[in-house]
């Protein structure tokens, strides 16, 4: 049988409206390259011509045309009459057809389109298939030895118009026979009759990059927001309100999918890109709608984004796990590659593709994550096999056809809901497969099977199905695919629902009604104060230095040691240009600090950091250490002292902890593994530098937690120093030196927090009324007494440490008067609190 040629399925800013169809380089493994065929469920077009009388086998133009030369009914057209008396022909040549071929087979399949039998779901109906073994937890599973039984190898199979055991044998026919109508079209006429039939056609990309973004959008809506907005079992949110939502995106450049991901939950989103180097890679850059600073794309250790490459899979996937403790909440799989001139052999051709998407999934995904592919069409057993063991590593699963998907074409979409704890057996196994499918290479040997017949037929609630979800998306596709015919018959029908079709779905998937917008941010100045119509009142604030400890006697600085904290610094003013200053990120690289000589914004350009758009931070770049004596390395990093605005998010008016728990949150986020990075970075520019929030100390924690954690370094030049070590699960452990402490007041300057030793409870005394009250005597306790952002920077107090015997515990020689040892604070924390410092 004929295959179907028809242009991939670009999005609208890459469409191409070629003369003729083109042979095109192989497209593979990435999102939006299926061969997108033709239009969507929809009522009757109507004819716009005015078909009456003697001219009613004419198009109304060319009448026009001709009326306008002269011509009059029964008479030649000419001075006297003399020219030919009939009208001309409107041309019915079809893309490459010969002049004047009629396309039999195309006007037969538009004869049979009924366009009164069409019907628009608008929500989509979509139904589960519930694991009914896993919701009783008492499920054996699946032994290796009965795996390894239903495997079935044999020579490659190319053909699939026999593949009728998951579906009507009518369907798939009628489906192949369908595609085969368009074998003469030109893509230019297939994609304009297309456009015309699709009642969904006017949504297009909407404001993301492509029309992944809109599909994944749409998919989102139709399971009540469950991709974004993850639950468990019992409704209760998957993530928690100080944790990160972790998602992955595979074989999905340009990044659609990841764009409405992050559109959607903002900063809080961290995802896990891996896709095709090259023309097919990510294209953050070009995110318009979701902020791409929280996503890090990865191509494997061959760094070439093959994901057939067993090492590649195992690669992204020890990356991702190492990342996130417990695997992503959500992966999203868009993988697909051009078919042009194999159309019906799509399914057969995307096997692979489908096997290791899958087994990525079961790497990655956590235990009550989500999963969704793209699919093809699922005729074959290798395709259904697979479906089947996706449904016993899930709790539920479901196969949808989303509106915003185009009906003609056979992509649709495997929701995979609450991944099962138990799942390495199955995941091994497909490894096992995928090894050697990629060993075979192009030997003529290929796995058919991964389940047998037998046993996808035993489980009746699943084989039933599949052959429904084959059956009522197909019979769907074969209309649509009629609808086009008859579109490219009749140039003058036209859908006419499209405008309210598109405004009703995009209120359903809760997407403005816009289109995509590069930004106008303006000049710092402009842009700060239409983030933050408060920072002209801050400015002189900002441009004051940090108070300085000069005196021993801290109980003038420190009335009450319940109201301060403190974080570790590693710079001061003689320590280099990089001391702290607020940072303003306007997206990307594009990060200004404020210069308090000049009071104004300057391009940060001696380091490379990426902030998301709408942040200001109070940071400093500290040098951090890894290694020690000769092979030791230095690294800028950023370090979050407190936060104004996160990537929009204004938490100025929390209290500090708060505050900085947010920042600990965000700087989680944004931070990402130096790759390849070798030697000394001390320049900075070779990589983007990494982010982190300090760790804030109670001042009562100064002696027995913060000094007890310093350990002494070996440093490339000078003596040995006491180092803070930084923890984390993504680089090795690295210090850094620190030059001082930063006291953090986190009460208001009006109040003293202070413990009742009778009742054993917290009190806030009011310097001004001498009035104290406990919390609940309050209205809102923390909004009266905890200090906002201003307040707490105004109130910052540095403790320099300009001589190494500050920080000795034991020093007792004499002492230089204005200078604050480590012996002072114990002093005044046993003078005046007692037992408390401990």
């Amino acid at each position: 049988m004929a295959s179907l040629a028809i242009a991939p399925n670009l999005s609208s800013e890459e469409e191409e409206t070629p003369t003729a169809p083109t042979k095109r380089k192989h497209k593979h493994l990435t999102a939006e390259h299926d061969v997108d065929q033709p239009a969507s469920k929809s009522q009757a077009g109507t004819a716009t011509g005015s078909e009456t009388g003697s001219f009613a086998n004419f198009s109304e133009k060319s009448v026009r045309i001709m009326q306008q030369m002269g011509y009059k009914a029964g008479t030649g057209l000419g001075k006297t009459g003399q020219g030919r008396v009939d009208l001309i022909e409107t041309s019915t040549q079809k893309g490459r057809s010969g002049l004047g071929m009629k396309l039999n087979e195309l006007h037969t399949a538009a004869e049979q389109w009924d366009g009164t039998a069409e019907e628009l779901q608008i929500p989509e109906v979509c139904t589960w298939l519930r694991n009914a073994k896993a919701a009783t937890d008492d499920d054996p599973g699946i032994t290796r030895e009965q795996l390894d039984a239903w495997i079935k190898v044999g020579p490659r199979k190319l053909q699939i118009d026999d593949e009728d055991k998951y579906c009507d044998t009518a369907i798939l026919q009628q489906i192949l026979a369908s595609k085969s109508v368009f074998d003469n079209l030109g893509a230019d006429d297939m994609r304009k009759a297309r456009s015309k039939s699709n009642p969904y056609e006017l949504i297009k990309s909407n404001i993301f990059i492509n029309r992944a973004a809109v599909k994944m959008a749409n998919i989102d809506s139709m399971f009540d927001f469950m991709l974004t907005k993850p639950v468990d079992r019992h409704g209760k949110p998957l993530v928690k309100e100080s944790d990160l939502f972790y998602f992955a995106d595979v074989c999905a450049g340009p990044g659609g999918f990841s764009e409405y991901v992050l559109w959607r939950n903002g900063w809080h989103a961290k995802g896990f890109g891996f896709t095709l180097k090259g023309a097919c890679d990510f294209r953050l850059d070009d995110f318009t709608a979701g902020s791409p600073e929280t996503f890090d794309a990865y191509y494997g250790p061959k760094e070439d984004g093959n994901i057939f490459d067993p090492a590649n899979i195992e690669g992204f996937s020890e990356y991702v796990m190492t990342q996130t403790e417990t695997g992503v909440h959500l992966m999203m799989a868009d993988g697909g590659f051009s078919v042009e001139g194999q159309e019906n052999q799509q399914e057969i051709l995307s096997k692979q593709l489908y096997l290791c998407q899958l087994i990525v999934a079961l790497a990655i995904v956590r235990p009550e994550g989500h999963f969704v592919m793209k699919v093809f069409d699922l005729f074959t057993p290798f395709s259904v096999g697979l479906i089947y063991l996706a449904y016993r590593c899930f709790r539920e699963i479901s196969i949808c056809k989303p509106n915003s998907s185009r009906p003609a074409n056979s992509e649709r979409y495997l929701v995979c809901k609450w991944k099962l704890p138990k799942t390495d057996l199955i995941q091994r196994h497909l490894e096992d497969v995928n090894r050697q499918m990629f060993n075979c290479g192009k030997k003529n040997i290929d796995t058919l099977e991964l389940v047998s017949e037998e046993v996808l037929r035993e489980d009746s609630t699943f084989f039933n199905y599949i052959r429904n979800s084959n059956n009522t998306i197909g019979a769907n596709q074969i209309t649509a695919l009629l609808k086009i015919a008859a579109y490219c018959k009749n140039r003058d029908l036209a859908e006419t629902r499209q405008m309210e079709v598109k405004q009703k779905c995009l209120a359903l998937w809760k997407l403005p009604d816009g289109i995509r917008k590069f930004a106008n941010k303006g000049d710092p100045d402009q842009y700060v104060q239409k983030l933050y119509k408060e920072w002209n009142n801050l400015t002189k604030e900002v441009c004051q230095v940090e108070k300085k400890l000069q005196n021993s006697e801290l109980k003038m600085y420190f009335p009450s040691a319940y109201d301060w904290c403190f974080v570790p610094i590693g710079n001061t003013e003689s320590s280099g240009k990089n001391i702290r200053t607020i940072l303003l990120g306007k997206g990307g690289k594009e990060v200004y600090r404020f210069d308090t000589k000049q009071c104004s914004w300057i391009p940060l350009t001696d380091v490379a950091i990426e902030l998301p758009h709408g942040t200001i931070i109070y940071a400093e770049i500290v040098r951090e250490l890894q290694g020690e004596g000769k092979s030791q390395i230095v690294i800028n990093t950023l370090h979050i002292i407190d936060g104004l605005i996160l990537g929009g998010e204004n938490i100025r008016k929390l209290p500090l902890r708060q505050r900085m728990a947010r920042c600990q949150q965000f700087a989680k986020a944004l931070n990402k593994p130096l790759k390849g990075m070798t030697g000394d970075s001390t320049n900075g520019s070779a990589v983007t530098v990494q982010i982190r929030a300090k760790k804030l100390y109670n001042l009562f924690e100064l002696e027995n937690v913060f000094f007890k954690s310093l350990e002494t370094y070996k440093l490339k030049t000078g003596p040995p120093r006491l180092g803070y070590r930084l923890r984390n699960v993504i680089d090795e452990d690295r210090f850094y030196v620190p030059h001082g402490l930063l006291f953090l007041k986190e009460i208001k300057p009006d109040y003293l927090k202070s413990l009742s030793t009778k009742h054993n409870m917290f009190y806030y005394f009011h310097v001004k009324t001498k009035l104290s009250r406990y919390p609940e005597q309050f209205d809102n306790y923390e909004a009266e007494t905890m200090a906002m952002f201003e307040e707490t920077f105004h109130s910052r107090l540095l403790w320099k440490w300009e001589i190494v015997y500050q920080v000795d515990p034991q020093v007792t020689e004499a002492r230089s008067s204005d200078a604050v040892y480590r012996v002072d604070f114990k002093q005044y924390l046993e003078k005046n609190y007692g037992q408390s410092v401990n």
